[in-house]
């Protein structure tokens, strides 16, 4: 794929206005987050079982 100067420019013009933009709406407070999620212990017991299965299942087909 082909980049063409302009097109960098363009890009990073973009950019600086998005950070314009944020940085000026900055002034005004955000809105206070009320959805909270929480893991339970089985939750977070599992998803480690999940992990270390997929680790173990990646090196023994790595051969390593």
């Amino acid at each position: 794929m082909t980049v063409f100067p302009f097109q960098i420019g363009e890009v990073t013009g973009l950019y600086n206005r998005v950070m314009k933009a944020r940085s000026r709406g900055s002034d005004v407070d955000p809105p206070v987050r009320k959805d909270v999620v929480t893991i339970s212990s089985e939750g977070k017991r599992q998803q480690v079982i999940d992990e270390t299965k997929t680790a173990v299942l990646a090196r023994i087909k790595s051969g390593g």
